[in-house]
């Protein structure tokens, strides 16, 4: 008998022997089975808005059936019925509808354009185990609708979301000019032009599949511009961004961190053209011959199949980004379409972005600062442009400094050394 029914040997309703004694249940007692597994899973879920099951008996057979969630593929529900229950045969079929038989179980699967989706398993028998073990997986996996904000639900994940109205220019980033092409060539173009793409794959391929990239991964030591080169993608395509820490969704409850990271994909999928930006992927995905944590591979696996399962859309991909790729596991890098290395910045690259953020000062004067900031990332310069302001404007306000001035070269060399 099948472990699914053996829970509820100690539930009220039908006894240890009824229940495990038989191969098949009777029709009331498969009801109480299946109603009481489903109840778990609405209350697990927060009492979303699923469908009532409708339940059917007269003397000649029973039947079960409910509605299913507007985004469910019925292929693969046949899929997983005829993995679950054995061969399919087609009574009958036509647009919209879909009549089968598995082993003496009728399933009638309908797609309407008023009434929606819906599913019914009906028999001239008793309902065997794992037929009523195979109702109660459709109805967890047929989801009803969502009607809730994919935003409001990313936030609440730890996730921020950037709208393309927000996003960043090329200008916004200096220097990193080899990386800069590297990512129109691999990421923009298939996102801007993807018609040539799928031509290209059409003509050359005897099945059709994408040769666009689903996935890209950043490396580079911190403060590179990795991050700022993700929102400038998401500009230059008009898609929005999601920014996932992946550390953040760690957490040290048993199966909420693998959760938390497929909900956040299937959100971004309901929010249309987006990229997902997994920040320090390193944090959870490092190396399989290193002693990690049992939860941080359960994490790895979902990962992993929620990139090759992700559907490449006009405007969707994911990239990740990491300071360490070496301690990647190697089954995670394998996932990556291509590999853009961030490095820091050389003179040249070092002396725009000081130019960027100081561009009071002359050419020699920001190239005398290039000088004395080998070794520097772009956020080192960032961050010692800002000291330096925030350093004259105390002496401004002190009366140190004349008013209207702006800081010399000499205020910069100081916050260098």
């Amino acid at each position: 008998m099948s472990e699914f029914l053996s829970k509820f040997k100690k539930s009220a309703g039908p006894s240890e022997e009824e229940v495990l004694g038989k191969k098949e249940l009777a029709f009331y007692d498969a009801k109480e089975v299946i109603e009481r597994e489903v109840e778990k899973h609405r209350e697990r879920e927060g009492n979303k808005n699923f469908p009532e099951i409708e339940y059917y008996k007269d003397k000649d057979k029973s039947s079960v059936g409910f509605k299913l969630g507007k985004d469910t593929d019925l292929f693969l529900l046949m899929i997983l019925l005829n993995k679950r229950l054995g061969k399919i045969e087609f009574n009958s079929y036509y647009p919209g509808f879909y009549d089968l038989e598995i082993n003496g179980l009728n399933v009638s699967l309908q797609e309407m354009e008023y009434s929606g989706k819906a599913i019914k398993f009906s028999s001239k028998r008793e309902l065997k185990a794992e037929e009523i073990e195979t109702i109660v997986e459709m109805y967890k996996i047929s989801s009803p609708e969502d009607t809730t904000d994919p935003t409001e639900e990313l936030t609440n994940l730890g996730v921020k979301v950037f709208q393309e109205e927000v996003a960043l220019g090329w200008d916004y980033l200096a220097g990193y000019e080899e990386a800069k092409q590297l990512v129109k060539e691999t990421i923009i173009f298939p996102l801007e032009q993807s018609q040539v793409y799928d031509e290209i794959a059409r003509g050359t391929r005897k099945n059709y599949e994408t040769n666009r990239p689903r996935s890209v991964l950043f490396s580079g030591p911190p403060g590179t511009g990795k991050t700022t080169m993700a929102r400038i993608i998401a500009g230059e395509v008009k898609a929005g961004l999601i920014y996932v820490p992946v550390e953040s969704i760690m957490t040290k409850w048993y199966g909420e961190s693998e959760r938390n990271l497929a909900e956040i994909f299937k959100q971004a999928a309901r929010l249309g053209d987006c990229l997902i930006f997994l920040d320090e992927i390193d944090s959870l995905a490092t190396s399989r011959e290193n002693d990690i944590h049992e939860a941080t591979r359960r994490v790895l696996s979902v990962l992993l199949r929620e990139i090759d399962g992700f559907e490449v859309g006009k405007k969707t991909m994911v990239i990740g980004a990491t300071n360490r790729k070496d301690d990647l596991d190697p089954a995670l890098l394998s996932r990556f379409d291509t590999i853009i290395q961030f490095s820091l910045p050389n003179h040249d690259e070092r002396k725009g972005i000081f130019e960027t953020y100081a561009q009071h000062l002359s050419q020699e004067e920001l190239g005398m600062l290039a000088d004395k900031s080998n070794g520097f990332s772009g956020r080192d310069i960032r961050k010692l442009c800002e000291s330096t302001e925030r350093r004259w404007a105390l002496a401004m306000i002190n009366k140190e400094v004349q008013e209207n001035q702006l800081p010399g070269l000499d205020r910069y060399l100081t916050n260098i050394s």
